[in-house]
């Protein structure tokens, strides 16, 4: 069962940190960590990033910065820090940022920069251009057509989004400044020259279907730090561990290990 950051500052493992992506909240985890075995689950920390689930902490700046800085408060040891889309773009800042917080880092479907450019592959401008616009008139749908994208091209798609769906609907919707924010953060955030600079290992997850963190950015992202070990599913989209659950058990076993 995901639960809020605690620590037993007498263990001598290394507690693991699940930050999820933008839209979503801790509970995205949970079918996962019932998987784990007990020893690890009781490792296993998951929160809700400020504006999402039930975490309602005010920002008085919703940026990198500012989460990166709140996250760094709640860890109080070395720490596997393990971010899913935007939340790998958290763990890699918070690595960057408070290297002694972070004893590993796994990115799940994420990126260093996550918008298409002319030298790297990622989301169209218009896309996220086109999610901000909406949020403003409707941003339950805005939400759930963000999901119907990322779990599009698996083959369990309808199954994943129903899974994503239950999981956002099952807590209270993430305010509108986390969304907008977040999209932002998205939408304007590269990290690849501080990407480099990361000393500690990086495990990163690819799914080859994944249309926001296309499969064409592993390699590119592989150039950036030699200590990144990647691996792709080939039948997964954007939400690997919902998609793909045991292959991402073992994948997150060995990173632990």
């Amino acid at each position: 069962m995901c639960t809020d950051i605690s620590y037993n500052l007498n263990s001598e493992k290394s507690p693991i940190i699940l930050l999820h992506g933008w839209g979503m909240n801790k509970t995205i985890w949970s079918e996962l960590v019932a998987l784990l075995p007990d020893d690890i689950q009781s490792r296993i920390h998951c929160l809700d990033l400020p504006g999402y689930g039930d975490n309602r902490i005010g920002l008085l700046e919703y940026n990198l910065t500012s989460l990166t800085e709140w996250l760094a408060a709640q860890i109080h040891q070395p720490s596997i820090v393990i971010g899913w889309s935007l939340g790998g773009l958290l763990a890699q800042n918070l690595a960057l940022n408070f290297p002694d917080k972070v004893s590993k880092v796994g990115l799940i479907a994420s990126s260093p920069k996550f918008m298409k450019s002319d030298n790297w592959p990622g989301i169209k401008a218009e896309v996220l251009t086109l999610f901000l616009t909406q949020l403003s008139k409707d941003h339950v749908k805005t939400v759930e057509r963000f999901l119907a994208i990322q779990a599009m091209g698996s083959d369990s798609a309808r199954k994943d989004i129903s899974a994503l769906k239950k999981v956002v609907l099952s807590v209270p919707l993430p305010t509108a400044t986390a969304l907008q924010e977040g999209l932002r953060i998205l939408q304007n955030v590269d990290l690849r020259e501080q990407l480099a600079q990361i000393s500690c290992p990086i495990f990163a997850l690819f799914g080859k279907l994944d249309s926001l963190v296309p499969i064409a950015a592993k390699s590119e992202i592989e150039k950036l730090n030699s200590n990144i070990q990647s691996t792709c599913f080939d039948k997964s989209s954007h939400a690997p561990f919902i998609s793909d659950k045991i292959n991402f058990k073992t994948w997150l076993l060995d990173i632990i290990a």
